[in-house]
């Protein structure tokens, strides 16, 4: 769509924050749940974390005090460890919280990722992990699989955690409005086709007011009134490696 927003242009920050129906249920979970968990001098890893413009949660995970450390198959700014999540050569129970958000769609063996988490996680340490039910094709070739709250619970429970919180990312109409935003981004990739004749910037603009933000808005209102999590984006998990 662009690098610019109309949300971001028009709405307070955290207005605009709460639009973005993909990413808010998975930080609203973490800041509510693990957040709280961590404290000053705790190691912490983000394993999958992405490069430094992903690590959307960043600020608030430095501002606990907790020694971040962050893991991506891919070097780059805020990087510290280039390695496979599913085989990182890191030290057994090394960390005092991992987090690993919105990766076992990416990798080819999910429940060796869950076994190297707990391998790393420390007794009585805390993991976090969330999944997509449902989602678009992205960061294709490495887009592989999508998880129930039966699947995400059996791969961690397997891998040894207790699972001790598995939340929806939000209800159906939540996805409804994930739905709306690709849809203005399907809209304008076709019409971005026709080589941007006289009338692209505006329809463009209308596509983004009516589906971006008029008509996602209206959902995420539906979806606290008529909450309904059979049809949900996806999982986040709140996991301890027992004592």
């Amino acid at each position: 769509m662009g690098s610019s927003s109309l949300g971001k242009t028009l709405l307070p920050p955290a207005w605009h924050e709460r639009l973005q129906s993909d990413r808010y249920p998975i930080s609203e979970f973490a800041r509510r749940l693990f957040l709280p968990l961590l404290k000053p001098g705790m190691r912490l890893l983000d394993a999958g974390s992405g490069r430094l413009p992903e690590q959307v949660l960043r600020g608030e995970l430095l501002a606990t005090g907790a020694m971040l450390e962050t893991l991506d198959f891919l070097a780059g700014e805020g990087v510290d460890h280039v390695a496979d999540v599913s085989d990182t050569k890191l030290p057994d129970q090394g960390y005092d919280a991992i987090l690993c958000l919105q990766v076992l769609e990416h990798v080819t063996h999910p429940q060796a990722v869950c076994r190297e988490l707990f391998r790393m996680c420390k007794a009585g340490g805390h993991v976090m992990v969330s999944a997509p039910q449902s989602a678009w094709l992205h960061n294709l070739p490495y887009h592989f699989f999508h998880f129930t709250n039966c699947g995400m619970r059996q791969i961690l429970e397997e891998a040894g955690f207790e699972v001790l919180v598995l939340e929806p990312q939000g209800g159906h109409f939540a996805l409804l409005a994930g739905m709306n935003h690709y849809t203005c981004r399907v809209l304008e990739s076709i019409m971005a086709r026709k080589g941007n004749p006289f009338w692209y910037k505006p329809v463009r603009l209308a596509l983004r007011l009516w589906y971006g933000l008029l008509l996602k808005s209206l959902y995420l209102w539906l979806d606290r009134v008529f909450f309904w999590e059979g049809n949900t984006q996806g999982w986040n998990a709140l996991c301890r490696r027992k004592s």
